[in-house]
């Protein structure tokens, strides 16, 4: 036995050269929530090790403790009583772990103040990535949610008297802003006064309707059905399971413009009267990511030749919502800011490789070469190619240079591999522990038996 600074120390030598050495360090007493004590043993083993194979003694000492801890415990109980210590009567269970692997414990109080406000600025985009914990305050305003709508019209306009017609059908644009993302139309609401049973159609084109109106070509059919009006001052929704939701390309201009004809089967649509010098002209109403535009409303149904210019009424304003999304594309930490549909694909989160197939794709090898044999010797370069040597009936004064490599190394062969120092640092825990340190002799039974 030696002391290393105060701390007691053990050395073994075991067979093939093998040495170990294990140093007790820090004893910590704590006290469990049960009411019991635990004490902390640190211990350090080194020890010289000859690989292979490589091995990491910290994971060996560590399931040794742990896979043995009930022997190790009543061997402990046997020789402290052999010794007349008493020690380790009480304890209960031993447990090991890796220093490194240990957290820290919790201090008896917080480290430090919390700051009076934030600790920076909010950024203008969300982070392509989720923080790990929520942050410390909330925002100053809660983040706007992915299901969108815009109301276009007031109070005044649903009422009697106001500056509002009915018609047939109504036309116009939305476009998103230069700055916005793709969005998607999920639904539409309509202003009429019935109360009845109405007939709807809702038809979409990309691009604006200026030079499409009359003709069905080019417009898709994304609702169709009929629906009971809500009357006087109340906007009627287009049922949802009718509705295919569309799509309106990110950044505005032509490209993130989309038409809409919505239009009944009888003289009840209502809409407002215009105040812009002509149809797609004045944004009317708008959000954070759409505009809409004045419109013209259609005074028949269906769709009236272009020819028929009285048939079309402008500029005129859409009473009514539009729903929208304004992130189809979830989660934004995953796709970012993306501009059209469909959405981009996912990376897998392994390679998908096509399947094997059942018969070689390659034709089975010749029975015999496919080249002729070359006609001429290997060219002999001076200086760089050495000519054959033709063998000797004695021995040569001086070696010759071998053409082909001999049978078996010419090198003796490599000496036993380095002595490798290693080192681990454990925590053993015992549970139940006497509320006081081990003695040194105590010690010295724990480093004996672990």
């Amino acid at each position: 036995q030696e002391v290393f600074a105060g701390r007691r120390s053990l050395s073994r030598r075991k067979k093939g050269g093998r040495r170990w050495e294990a140093r007790v360090g820090n004893v910590t007493q704590r006290l469990l929530p049960s009411g019991s004590s635990a004490l902390d043993v640190s211990v350090v083993i080194t020890g010289d090790y000859r690989p292979p194979p490589y091995i990491d003694l910290n994971v060996i000492a560590e399931d040794s403790i742990n896979r043995q801890g009930e022997k190790v415990i009543s061997s402990l109980q046997e020789r402290g009583s052999r010794a007349g210590r008493s020690f380790f009567e009480r304890v209960e269970g031993i447990e090991a772990t890796a220093k490194e692997a240990l957290t820290e414990r919790p201090t008896r109080a917080p480290t430090g103040k919390p700051s009076p406000g934030p600790t920076g600025l909010p950024t203008a985009e969300p982070s392509l990535l989720p923080s790990a914990l929520p942050s410390d305050q909330p925002s100053a305003q809660p983040s706007r949610a992915l299901e969108q709508t815009i109301v276009t019209g007031s109070s005044q306009d649903l009422q009697l008297g106001g500056t509002t017609t009915s018609s047939y059908g109504y036309l116009f644009n939305l476009r998103t802003k230069p700055t916005s993302p793709v969005v998607q139309i999920t639904s539409l609401e309509f202003y009429t006064e019935s109360t009845q049973s109405v007939n709807y159609e809702v038809w979409t084109r990309e691009g604006s309707f200026k030079d499409f109106k009359g003709s069905y070509e080019g417009w898709t059919l994304i609702a169709e059905g009929s629906v009971e009006g809500r009357g006087l001052g109340r906007y009627t929704q287009i049922p949802d399971d009718t509705f295919t939701p569309v799509s309106i390309r990110g950044g505005g201009g032509e490209d993130g413009t989309r038409a809409f004809y919505i239009t009944l089967d009888s003289k009840e649509l209502i809409y407002k009267l215009g105040n812009g010098p002509d149809s797609d002209v004045d944004v009317h109403a708008s959000s954070a990511e759409l505009e809409v535009y004045e419109g013209e409303g259609v005074l028949t149904y269906p769709f009236p030749a272009v020819a028929e210019i009285s048939y079309y009424r402008y500029p005129r304003q859409y009473l009514g919502t539009i729903h929208y999304d304004r992130l189809p594309c979830k989660p934004y930490s995953v796709f970012g800011h993306v501009m059209d549909l469909p959405c981009p694909d996912m990376p897998t989160s392994s390679p998908t490789p096509p399947q094997p197939t059942r018969n070689p794709v390659t034709p089975p090898p010749s029975t015999s070469p496919v080249t002729e044999p070359p006609m001429t010797p290997a060219p002999i370069i001076a200086g760089v190619t050495l000519s054959p040597i033709p063998p000797t009936m004695v021995p040569t004064l001086t070696p010759t240079i071998s053409s082909v490599p001999s049978a078996s190394p010419t090198t003796q062969s490599p000496t036993s591999s380095p002595i490798v120092p290693m080192r681990a640092y454990i925590v053993s825990i015992f549970r139940n522990a006497p509320e006081r340190d081990m003695t040194s002799r105590e010690i010295e039974k724990f480093l004996e038996i672990t």
